[in-house]
Order: structure tokens, then sequence, then C-alpha cells
């Protein structure tokens, strides 16, 4: 009892209002009252005054059913606020639940939303680039065997006048002396090989861009993977080449497997390998700029591909740059979060990449990576779905 009484008190001592004290204040009065009446009792009895102890054994009993009901009381309304918390409790959650959900929605519909814009955007941009770039260059590829032609037809007349007329006027004499015709004759169909060389590699990029754009295909067709990726390859050409005059050119090994056409969105794949290969190219620059490479190592990113089940490819995208931590490799995927300084990433990328290739494709994706020895992202993709 006198335990309970202690207890009590420190209950007590929860409750900020009066009004819920009330009950445990009385319920500590009746337990306090029945410590004093057995205290009183034992008194009696040693005292040999047992014509007292009916009486107070009788108000025992009274206040003791007082007791029982205070402590049921107490009991039923302590009953009732725990039902009603965790009602409240039930309801936040289902609440936070909610509020959770509908954060996710808006965040993949904003996520949807940036990626449609920018692959539009930037679909226009390289699709405009390619045309305007295509009509002059086919203007000259196609005039170039007329020059050719030109060019042989006048060199041959030429050579006739020189067979004809072996001993010309001084003038052309030193006409010819002064324009090396010999040197001419050789060189000039080089140059016009070199020139229609130029315009064939052109030709190629603006192909590649356009296969890059694809805005005039349906959104979903059989189309090659390797095709897809050396597109975007072209695309960021001007990355891979920009420490070409400082012996840090950037490697691109590829190595392709026997692997057939995927049923896919081709535009999006695309975008998915941009931003890769985009990551790759950053890790590698950061490397190189924090620490001292050794000269014997070289900025280098590889891709490969294989069947690798029946009805499923893999794409591997590895590079030797400066690495993540185990933390960061798991939330890279995760929306908005970048590791880049403010202003030079937005940390859509990757959860837009693995967006695409989960929820669209069907696919999954994954990341494994060392600090300063480099990352691999592997893609598996359903060949048919």
């Amino acid at each position: 009892m006198g335990l309970s009484i202690v207890r009590t008190r420190k209950i007590l001592a929860f409750f900020k209002t009066e009004a819920d004290k009330l009950s445990w204040r009385i319920m500590f009065s009746l337990m306090v009252f029945f410590l004093g009446g057995y205290s009183l009792c034992i008194y009696l009895t040693i005292t040999e005054l047992f014509e007292w102890i009916p009486l107070l054994t009788g108000m025992v009993f009274f206040f003791g059913a007082l007791f029982v009901l205070f402590t049921v009381t107490i009991y039923y309304q302590t009953l009732q606020r725990l039902f009603l918390v965790q009602e409240q409790y039930r309801i936040a959650k289902e609440n936070a639940e909610s509020a959770l959900s509908q954060l996710k929605a808006t965040q993949q519909s904003q996520m949807q939303l940036i990626q449609r814009e920018t692959m539009l955007a930037l679909g226009k941009m390289v699709a405009g680039v390619a045309h305007e770039i295509n009509n002059p260059v086919s203007f000259i590829h196609g005039n170039l065997e007329y020059l050719r032609q030109y060019t042989n037809d006048l060199l041959n007349l030429l050579t006739t006048y020189a067979s004809v007329y072996p001993n010309p006027d001084i003038k052309i004499i030193q006409a010819l002396a002064k324009s090396d015709l010999n040197f001419i004759h050789l060189d000039l169909p080089k140059l016009l090989e070199s020139m229609e060389s130029g315009t064939n590699r052109i030709s190629e990029i603006v192909e590649s861009l356009s296969s890059f754009s694809r805005l005039n295909e349906s959104d979903y067709k059989k189309a090659d993977i390797h095709q897809c990726i050396d597109s975007t390859l072209v695309i960021l050409q001007h990355r891979l080449n920009r420490y070409a005059s400082h012996s840090k050119a950037i490697s691109v090994i590829k190595s392709y497997g026997k692997i057939p056409r995927v049923y896919c969105n081709p535009r999006l794949l695309n975008q998915v390998f941009l931003n890769i290969i985009n990551n790759a190219l950053d890790a590698l620059i950061q490397k190189e700029a924090i620490h001292d490479i050794n000269k014997a190592e070289a900025l280098t990113i590889w891709i490969q591909t294989i069947q690798s089940q029946e009805n499923q490819i893999t794409i591997s995208f590895t590079d030797n740059g400066c690495g993540m931590n185990e933390n960061i490799c798991q939330s890279i995927f995760q929306p908005f979060f970048t590791t880049k300084p403010v202003g030079q990433g937005t940390g859509l990328g990757l959860s837009i990449s693995h967006q695409i290739i989960v929820e669209q494709h069907g696919g999954s994706i994954k990341c494994v990576s060392l600090i300063n020895q480099g990352t691999t992202i592997d893609i598996i993709l359903p060949i048919k779905r």
C-alpha cells in the first residue's frame, strides 16, 4: 500500500489541470486512509481495545467500496483516453500517408513534365540544327562530283594543250612555274577526296542527331540500342574531346554484344544514356581536377551490352572517375538528390532515368561505386513486353 501511495504521487505529477488530478487525489486519500486504518487496527489489537475494531472494520469496508468504485472509474476513463489517442494517431497516420502519397505523386508529375519538356526542347533544337546543317552540306556533297568532273576536264585540257603546243609563250611558261601545275595535278584529287570525306562525316553526324531527336517516330517500337548509344555519344562528342589539347581526351571503349532489337521508346532511352554518360564525364573531370592522376591512367568510359537472359539485355556504363560512397550510391536515384554545387545540378537526371527504366520499360537499374576507383551503372531491359 505504501508503494502504491508513492507511485500515485508520481502519477499526480503528470497532470497539468486540477480536473484531471481530482479522481487520482480522491483515490490517493483513500489509500492513505486504508494505510491509517490498518495501522489503527494493529494499534487496537496491541492495546486490546477490541470493541472499536468492528466499527473501524465497517468504515474500512465502506471506504474500500469507494476505492474500488474510483479505481474502476479511473480505469474506464484511462481506457477511453487510450482509445481516443489511438484513434487520433490512426487518423494522423492516415493523413500523413495520404500527404506523402500526394507529395510523391506531385514529384512524379513534376519529373514527368520536366522530362517531357526537356526532351521535347532538346529534340526540337537538335532536329533544327541537323536540318540547318543538312541543307548546305547536301548541296556541297551533291556538287563535289561535278567539281571533280570539271576539274578533270580542265586538267586534261591543259595536258592536251601542252602536248599540242610544246613550246608556249614565255608568259605561259612563267605562269606555269608560278602555279606549280604538277603539284596541282597530284594534290587536287586528294583535296576533293578530303572534302568528300568531310561531307560524309557531317552527314553521319546529322543522321545521328536526327536519330537522337526522333521527333517523327512513334513512341514505342523495336529499336537498335547500339544506334541509340552511338547517337548519344555524337551529342556529347564536344565533352569527350574537351581535353584533347592537353593530352587528356576522354576515351570511350565500346564492347557491343550480339543483342536483338528491343521494344522500347528510343527517345526516352536516349535521355537515360545522355544522363548517365554526362554524370560519368562529370566524375572523370572532377577526379582530374581534385587528384593528381597518373599519366598512365587514361580517363575512360566503358560501355558494354550483352543478352544476359533469354528475354532481357544488360547495358553497363563504367568509368574510372572519382566514385561515390555507399550512402550516396543508394540515394542517387531519389528525386532532387544531387552532390553537385548549387546551380550545377538539379538532382533529376538519374531519378528520371530510374523512372524511365523501371516504370515505363519494366526494367531495372543499379549502381555500384568505389571512391577514387569508379562507378558502374547497369541497366536491365526486357526485350519484349
